[in-house]
C-alpha cells in the first residue's frame, strides 16, 4: 500500500502497502497467468479490509520497524494506527489524508481522494488494481519468501513516472492471500509490509475514517495545485 508514513503522508501510504517460490514446483502453480488471475479474482469482491501490519523501512545505515493495525474501505478510506515504537495515526477520509503524531502534537494534512489510490500497493487489498494493465508481471528471483508455501511476484509499473521502481508481492500459494508487500524505490530503499490477521468485508463504521485534531494540535496543511 510508504519511505515511512511520516515522510510520505500521501504516497507513502501511497502511503501505504509487493513474489517466486524456489522450492518444489510440484506443490504450487507454475503458470504465472494462473496466479495473476487468481489474485485478481481473490480481491475483486473485497469492500473492506482490516488486519495487523509490520512495516520495515530499509535504507543505507537505516532499518526502522513499526507495527500496528489498519482498516480500509472502498473506494479510498483508510485508517492506519501505528502503535510501536511510536504512536501515529494515518487517516484518509476520501478528500484529505491526515498524519497525526501525538508526541509532536502535530498533524499534517494533504489532499487525498480515491483516485490517489491508483497505482499504489494499497489498491491490491481492495481489489481496485488492474494488474495486467498497470504492471509488467514476472516471478521474483531475488527476494526470499518470509512465510512457507508462498509465491513471489515482481510487479513493474508500466508508468515510467511511478514513484517506485517495482513491487514484490508474497502470496499464499493456495488461496492467493497477500502476506507481504515490498516497495522498492528508485534509489534502492525499500518499505516492507508484513500483513496478518486479515479480515475482509467486515462492517466498518465510516466514523473510523474521520479525524478531528485534538485541542492544542498544530495543523500543517499542504494544498497541491491541480
Amino acid at each position: 500500500m510508504p519511505k515511512t508514513v511520516r515522510t510520505h503522508a500521501k504516497s507513502g501510504l501511497s502511503l501505504f502497502l509487493l513474489l517466486f517460490f524456489s522450492a518444489s514446483g510440484d506443490l504450487f502453480p507454475s503458470d504465472l497467468e494462473t496466479v495473476v488471475s487468481g489474485m485478481q479474482q481473490r480481491y475483486a469482491t473485497v469492500a473492506t479490509m482490516m488486519g495487523s501490519f509490520q512495516q520495515t523501512y530499509r535504507a543505507p545505515g537505516i532499518e526502522q520497524v513499526e507495527s500496528g493495525v489498519f482498516r480500509m474501505k472502498r473506494p479510498g478510506l483508510m485508517r492506519w494506527e501505528y502503535r510501536k515504537p511510536e504512536e501515529k495515526l494515518f487517516i484518509a477520509d476520501g478528500h484529505e489524508a491526515f498524519l497525526y503524531v501525538p508526541l509532536d502534537r502535530q498533524v499534517t494534512v494533504h489532499p487525498f481522494s480515491a483516485s490517489d489510490m491508483r497505482g499504489t500497493p494499497l489498491e491490491f487489498l481492495l481489489g481496485g488494481a488492474d494488474i495486467r494493465k498497470n504492471f509488467t508481471v514476472s516471478w521474483e528471483n531475488n527476494f526470499k519468501p518470509r512465510a512457507e508455501k508462498t509465491l513471489l511476484l515482481r510487479l513493474t509499473p508500466r508508468n515510467s513516472q511511478s514513484e517506485y521502481e517495482f513491487l514484490v508481492l508474497e502470496l499464499d500459494a493456495q488461496n492467493y492471500d497477500l502476506r507481504r508487500i515490498t516497495i522498492h524505490e528508485h534509489g534502492g530503499n525499500t518499505s516492507e509490509f508484513l500483513l496478518s490477521n486479515l479480515t475482509e468485508n467486515a462492517k466498518i463504521s465510516s466514523k473510523e475514517f474521520q479525524f478531528k485534531p485534538p485541542k492544542g494540535t498544530e495543523v500543517i496543511r499542504f494544498n497541491e495545485e491541480k
